[in-house]
């Protein structure tokens, strides 16, 4: 090639008038060249063409005029051309050249792709999305060591939110996050990590066995590129294998080490000598030995892809490749969810009964060190408010000042849950609670709102000319068809209730046509009445809410009362085993279709769910109640409170019997103590006087 051998007699008069300048230079006692170094380098090992690696794609024309200058350019030299070759020539001796700037060899990298990438086929990336993506997307891969070290046993036991949440769902597992804002930006990341792979196995192809050759950088320089070209690989091998030793046996790390040597494998990647789908095929002969078998088909699927992109050699090889290697990923992350679920599972009646002293410590711990995330001054603050407004309410029955303090702190989570004026918010306490109080607050609203619907039935009723009483079937009837309206999912917000107002007043409307007798055609008619009923219904939604929310805070106040007290002894684990509902039986109870039962038969079944429903909420309320009192009360709302509370009870009551709801059969930690816990876990050292202190295994996750 000309422009070839132009560059290389370009670069040898360069040399040999390098030479010249320091032979003058030592001759004369002046400084070195700069240039000496970069020339007298040795050159980069050959590399053999002989190899079947699938990575060996030949360039055009105009790649090979591009890779000749980019070669001028990491060299810090001009490239020779047939118009400004007599202008070099004249120039000589030229400049002495910079040191080849290492910061913009990804940029160069970038460009490169863009020339030997393919014009995309479907929905492929183009060379400029590539070069993006190589250029700016993540370097390490989605699935790590690291953002998998909570599954880890020792973090699960000290994982706070986990301890807590444990308390409240049968089914608490963990699985890959893809929920929300953070779900879809790591969607996002994923996609552009994928294409920076797919990127950089098309460098590998060009820069270590394409033609023509990059062997006229010296060895510097080559070492400099490979460098920067080699940004995601050897970091996901690392992960690959660091993820793998954390799943199997340590009698299994020594092969994990001699397989995923990452060094050796780059190595062999550089040289064309690579067999990954040996590799593949060893990695899914060790999964499937310590994975469940239900994994066995995706691992499979992850050895055809790899085999698949490393034995063809067209365009898709390398996004085949890729392919199979995110199937790796998800299959090494799934491994370890499966980990740690188990993990969860077995140790689920430990975690439970020994959740509350749990809590307090981990608590105790951060506001001794200063690291609290509560305001616990506001907590105390909240719950005087509450005595003040509450306290009076409180009937005679009561029995001393423990019981007396509880009721104060349910009534006001009940209004709270309400939304009553003044009480609509929860203090820092409640922070692990926040979504299922958001949840309890949401089906509250949803209860209340169709109970003015159902308020609204008969007056529509009426206004049709019926003067009967409504059949207790067919009002629910109309709770059915509201609720199917509506949709199965609790939790609607009241904008939707206000959204939806004109088709609820239809159905009612039709509901209560139906009820009269009126035939179709005359239903039709009534569609007349239509925006009236609509303007009614949404006047009723607004003026009839506080009126119906009390109603319904009432009944639930008195229900999670009663459970409290049945409870009072109960432990943890007996806590979960009662007041957890199980799964089969969490469905909506206006689902079921009435057609398949009679009409005494759907009104007792109806009544039935509408009471499941309600106790429900009474059971999710007071077991919330319970456990949070148990762990925040003398931490955040009765130390320093008592000689408040014990004024607003008789003098006799103040010296009965305490009631507390214990957390297990064992008594609470004395105040004595916590003291002496709380040094012990910034210590390390048992307290001496508490037997019932944990070890060190128990230290909340910092």
């Amino acid at each position: 090639m000309k422009t070839q051998h132009s560059l290389h007699k370009n670069y040898s008069r360069l040399r040999r008038h390098s030479d010249m300048r320091s032979q003058g230079s030592k001759a004369t006692g002046s400084s070195t060249s700069t240039i000496t170094s970069q020339a007298t380098a040795s050159p980069v090992p050959e590399r053999k063409d002989g190899s079947d690696s699938t990575w060996n794609k030949p360039i055009s024309t105009s790649e090979g005029s591009y890779i000749e200058e980019r070669q001028c350019m990491w060299r810090g030299i001009r490239p020779h051309t047939s118009d400004g070759g007599n202008a070099a020539r004249g120039a000589y001796p030229p400049a002495p050249s910079p040191p080849p700037n290492f910061h913009s060899i990804p940029e160069e990298l970038a460009k490169l792709l863009i020339t030997i990438i393919p014009k995309p086929e479907g929905n492929d990336p183009s060379g400029e999305e590539l070069a993006e993506a190589f250029r700016d997307g993540p370097i390490a891969p989605p699935v790590t060591k690291q953002s998998l070290c909570e599954l880890d046993n020792q973090n699960i036991i000290n994982n706070i939110k986990l301890r807590h949440d444990v308390n409240f769902d049968r089914d608490l597992s963990f699985r890959p996050n893809l929920d929300g804002s953070k779900g879809q930006e790591k969607v996002r990341g994923t996609e552009r990590y994928r294409r920076a792979l797919i990127a950089e196995l098309e460098l590998y192809a060009r820069l270590f066995r394409g033609n023509p050759s990059l062997k006229g950088l010296d060895q510097a320089e080559w070492d400099a590129i490979t460098h920067h070209a080699e940004r995601r690989i050897p970091l996901l091998f690392e992960t690959i294998r660091d993820v793998l030793k954390s799943l199997v046996p340590e009698r299994d790390h020594a092969r994990v080490d001699e397989n995923l040597d990452v060094s050796k494998l780059m190595q062999e990647i550089e040289r064309g000598r690579c067999d990954l789908v040996r590799m593949a095929e060893w990695l899914a002969h060790l999964l499937q030995e310590h994975c469940a078998p239900m994994r066995d088909n995706w691992i499979t699927q992850m050895v055809s892809h790899i085999r698949e992109g490393a034995t063809t050699n067209n365009s898709q090889s390398s996004k085949s490749i890729v392919k199979g290697l995110r199937e790796l990923l998800g299959i090494l992350e799934a491994m370890k969810l499966d980990v740690a679920n188990h993990q969860i599972r077995s140790l689920k009646s430990r975690l439970l009964n020994d959740g509350v002293n749990f809590e307090r410590l981990y608590h105790l711990d951060r506001l001794v060190k200063g690291r609290a995330k509560v305001n616990v001054e506001s907590a105390k603050q909240w719950y005087a408010a509450a005595s003040d407004k509450f306290g009076p309410q409180c009937p005679p029955k009561v029995r001393n000042i423990s019981s007396y303090q509880f009721e104060v702190f349910a009534r006001a989570v009940v209004a709270s849950l309400h939304g009553k004026p003044g009480c609509s918010d929860f203090p820092e306490t409640f922070y692990l609670d926040q979504d299922r109080l958001r949840m309890l607050k949401a089906e509250i609203d949803d209860l209340i709102y169709m109970e003015i619907c159902m308020d609204f039935f008969p007056l529509v009723v009426k206004q049709l000319g019926y003067n009967g009483t409504v059949p207790v079937d067919a009002e629910q009837q109309v709770r059915v068809a509201l609720a199917g309206i509506m949709g199965e999912t609790a939790g609607h917000r009241p904008q939707l209730w206000i959204m939806n107002s004109e088709v609820l007043s239809l159905e009612i409307l039709r509901q209560a046509s139906r009820l009269i007798g009126l035939s179709p055609s005359a239903q039709f008619d009534h569609l007349a009445h239509l925006a009236e009923a609509n303007q009614h219904l949404r006047f009723l939604f607004t003026e009839r809410f506080n009126v119906q929310a009390a109603h319904l805070e009432a009944s639930l106040l008195s229900q999670a009362l009663d459970v409290a007290d049945r409870h009072t002894h109960s432990s943890p684990l007996e806590l979960f085993n009662h007041l957890v509902q199980i799964p089969a039986l969490q469905t909506n109870p206006l689902t079921q279709t009435p057609a398949v039962l009679s009409s005494a038969q759907f009104t007792t079944s109806h009544a039935h769910r509408e009471s499941i429903k309600h106790t429900d909420l009474a059971n999710r309320i007071a077991h919330i109640m319970l456990l949070h009192w148990r762990v925040w009360s003398n931490i955040a709302y009765i130390h320093g409170n008592e000689s408040t509370t014990s004024s607003s009870l008789p003098e006799e009551d103040t010296k009965a019997s305490t009631w507390h709801p214990s957390h297990s059969s064992r008594s609470p930690i004395p105040a004595s103590d916590e003291g002496a816990i709380v040094a012990a876990m910034m210590t390390g050292e048992a307290p001496e006087t508490s037997p019932q202190a944990h070890v060190a295994h128990h230290m909340p996750y910092q």
